[in-house]
């Protein structure tokens, strides 16, 4: 009965007239009939539910078909005084620059030859970011940097020869409920 709550919960039921919400009820319903029971689906009728907003969708869609039509930092983004989006930070092009950005984190890297030095991919609703954490910035932020889905980003914009990164100086955790990163050694 996964599959038919996770197609309920992907909105994929609502062709034959059961939003979300009821396509879950009655998926829970179904997953009491088994062959060791009378065949009665108790409770297949779901009470009045209201509809889901857009980031509980959203949520929803992660969680059954691992993707969305909608990125996290959509959802937060008003929130964000003074961040820049990866798409702002890639245009300036302006090395040296004091910058903030958010977003949430694809992956965590320390190669065994970059010599303490991690490495971030910061992803937001216009793109990827490339971040550049130092041992001494490591050290002191490493728990927000390691737990936390999605962070804001203060840091110094390095541009060279066409290519960005942010050297981070500091971080905030960002409450948004998105898929984990891949961290890699």
């Amino acid at each position: 009965m996964d599959a038919l709550e996770g197609l309920a919960a992907s909105g994929a039921l609502e062709s034959i007239g059961l939003d979300r919400r009821k396509g879950m009820w009655a998926a829970g319903a179904l997953a009491e009939i088994d062959p060791e029971r009378l065949a009665l689906s108790p409770g297949v009728e779901a009470p009045a539910l209201p509809g889901m907003g857009a980031e509980e969708e959203h949520r929803a869609d992660l969680w059954s078909t691992g993707v969305s039509n909608r990125h996290p930092m959509s959802f937060v983004r008003d929130q964000l005084d003074g961040c820049l989006t990866a798409a702002e930070a890639l245009d300036m092009k302006r090395n040296g620059s004091r910058i903030k950005v958010a977003g949430v984190v694809t992956h965590r890297q320390r190669p065994g030859t970059a010599k303490g030095v991690y490495f971030l991919n910061l992803e937001d609703e216009t793109g990827l970011l490339n971040i550049v954490v130092l041992p001494d910035v490591w050290a002191a932020h490493r728990l927000v940097v390691r737990k936390s889905p999605a962070l804001v980003i203060h840091g110094r914009l390095e541009y060279h020869d066409g290519v960005t990164n942010i050297v981070a100086r500091s971080f905030e955790p960002i409450g948004v409920q998105t898929v984990q990163s891949r961290d890699f050694r």
